[in-house]
C-alpha cells in the first residue's frame, strides 16, 4: 500500500512538473509572439509616422506652389490691367495726334476757300463731366499774309430751354472767356481751344461762330452748324 502511494505521488509531482514546463513553454512562446507582433507593429508605426511626414511635407509644397501661382497669376492680372490702360492712353494719344495733323493739313490748304477771313474746324468734344464740352476751332486768312491783321469774333450757342428758344455766348458758358467780342491779332491762322459748361436745363441745337476784321464790321464771315454735326467734323461756313 505504501508503494502504491508512493508511485502515485512520484506520478502527481511529474505532472505538475509537465504542467509548469508546459506553462513556462507556453508563456516563452506568447512572449516570443507578442514580442514579434510588438515589433511588426513599431515598424507599421514608424512607417505609417515616415509617410505623414512626406505627406506633411509634399502638402506644404503644394500649399506654397498654389499660393506662389496664385500671386503670379494677380501679378500679370494687374499687369495685363495696367498694359491695357496703357495702350487705351495710346490710342487716345494716337487719336488726339492723327485729329491734330489733319487740322494742320486742312489749315495749309487754301486754295479751296474764300478769300478773307474765316472760321473752320470746329469741333466739340465731351468731357467725363456731363454738361461740360471742351471747343476748338481755327481762324484763319487767305490773304494779306505778310503782315499782321486785328480780327474780333463771337461764337453763340442756340438751343431750348425749359421750352423757350435761348441762346448763350461764349463768356456765358466758358469761364475763362470774360466777354465777346473777342479781339486778337493773327498773321496765317489762330486755333481757339476751351471748355464750356452747358446750363443743366439747356438743350443745344446749333452753333453759330462769326469773325470779322476789327475795323470793318461790314466785311464778316459765318459759321454755322448743328450742335449734332459740331460733335463731328465740320468746315463748312458761309459769308455774309
Amino acid at each position: 500500500m505504501n508503494q502504491f502511494l508512493d508511485h502515485l505521488r512520484d506520478n502527481i509531482i511529474g505532472l505538475m512538473i509537465l504542467l509548469v514546463l508546459a506553462l513556462m513553454v507556453g508563456a516563452g512562446g506568447g512572449y516570443l509572439l507578442g514580442r514579434e507582433h510588438f515589433g511588426e507593429a513599431a515598424l507599421a508605426q514608424r512607417k505609417l509616422q515616415m509617410d505623414f511626414k512626406d505627406q506633411a511635407v509634399r502638402l506644404d509644397e503644394q500649399e506654397s506652389q498654389q499660393l506662389a501661382l496664385q500671386v503670379g497669376a494677380e501679378v500679370d492680372r494687374q499687369a495685363l490691367e495696367k498694359m491695357r490702360r496703357t495702350v487705351v492712353v495710346l490710342d487716345r494719344k494716337m487719336s488726339a495726334y492723327q485729329e491734330e495733323l489733319d487740322l494742320y493739313r486742312n489749315l495749309v490748304k487754301s486754295d479751296q476757300l474764300e478769300k478773307g477771313l474765316q472760321i473752320s474746324n470746329f469741333l466739340i468734344r465731351s468731357t467725363e463731366i456731363p454738361g461740360v464740352y471742351r471747343y476748338r476751332f481755327a481762324l484763319r486768312k487767305t490773304e494779306g499774309l505778310s503782315k499782321m491783321t486785328k480780327v474780333s469774333f463771337s461764337v453763340s450757342w442756340e438751343g431750348v430751354s425749359a421750352g423757350k428758344v435761348v441762346e448763350y455766348s461764349l463768356a456765358q458758358l466758358d469761364p475763362d472767356v470774360e466777354s465777346v467780342p473777342i479781339s486778337i491779332r493773327i498773321k496765317y491762322f489762330q486755333l481757339v481751344e476751351g471748355v464750356i459748361h452747358l446750363p443743366a436745363s439747356f438743350e443745344p441745337e446749333s452753333v453759330r461762330a462769326t469773325i470779322w476784321p476789327s475795323a470793318k464790321k461790314a466785311h464778316s464771315n459765318e459759321l454755322f452748324l448743328s450742335w449734332d454735326l459740331a460733335r463731328g467734323r465740320s468746315d463748312s461756313s458761309r459769308g455774309e
